[in-house]
């Protein structure tokens, strides 16, 4: 009897354990910004073998009422600048990350912020523009087809998405050497501008944060940069809060809250 008792008492700590870390509801609550990072919308293929890279539009639908109801604002990397410039964010703040640059963005999310009157932002690979994900693996799941010149024409007249450089593939600038890092950063944001006429004031690091020295450098070319590492993102930005990466695609809509407002 005695066993099952101290047994059951080891259970019920350990769950309590647990959720303490699960939903940190317990933490003090922190200053930082929210970057809620989503990768692939829709459905994921029948045979794919990157199924957790997925979201459906009805989670996603599910997590963007979620944040509105939290009384959250969406706002971009232009935002961040213009605070640093003295204009005023909203009380509170969060920024929508979309991966990849994926025709999927255009299909799938652009009708939710437009039906809720929120900006978000997406994140471009500069020699991807209108062809395919040709960095992914083709037999870990089929390419999927990149944002073209008309999506991102009618993207940029809605003045609701912002475009984010993540160089000119989806590839870790840390394995590439840091000159030829910074020069693949710059040659991002020069054909996004100049080729495709399109505002590009961030950059999002792809697969791993990057090295110091190499953010050091980048960051200057574009203002703001962050990177899809899940935790406390303390790249330079121009606010005194860190930012923090959550990858929202998956997460329960309850830890989700926990984790933008506590930290």
């Amino acid at each position: 009897m005695i066993y099952a008792l101290i047994l059951s008492a080891i259970l019920l700590l350990c769950g309590a354990v647990f959720c303490a870390l699960y939903f940190p509801f317990w933490k003090r609550k922190t200053p930082l910004l929210p970057v809620l990072c989503f990768g692939k919308i829709g459905t994921a293929p029948k045979n794919s073998a990157l199924k957790k890279e997925w979201t459906s539009p009805l989670q996603l639908a599910k997590r963007l009422d979620w944040v509105l109801k939290l009384g959250f604002t969406p706002i971009t990397p232009e935002d961040l600048l213009a605070a640093k410039q003295g204009v005023a964010l909203p009380p509170r703040p969060i920024m929508l990350v979309f991966q990849y640059g994926l025709q999927s963005f255009y299909k799938e999310v652009f009708p939710l912020l437009q039906a809720r009157e929120i900006k978000a932002c997406v994140c471009l690979c500069a020699q991807q523009i209108g062809q395919y994900n040709a960095w992914q693996n083709p037999e870990q799941e089929a390419w999927q087809n990149t944002l073209n010149e008309e999506n991102l024409t009618e993207l940029k007249k809605s003045k609701r998405v912002s475009f984010a450089a993540h160089g000119l593939s989806y590839t870790c600038l840390n394995t590439l050497g840091k000159e030829q890092a910074i020069h693949q950063a710059q040659e991002s944001k020069t054909r996004l501008e100049k080729l495709h006429k399109l505002p590009v004031n961030a950059f999002f690091y792809p697969a791993a944060a990057p090295l110091p020295e190499m953010d050091a450098a980048i960051n200057p070319l574009f203002g703001v940069t962050f990177s899809c590492t899940s935790g406390v993102n303390r790249l330079e930005n121009p606010l005194k809060m860190p930012l923090k990466t959550l990858p929202a695609g998956r997460m329960s809509l309850w830890r989700l809250r926990a984790k933008i407002t506590r930290g």
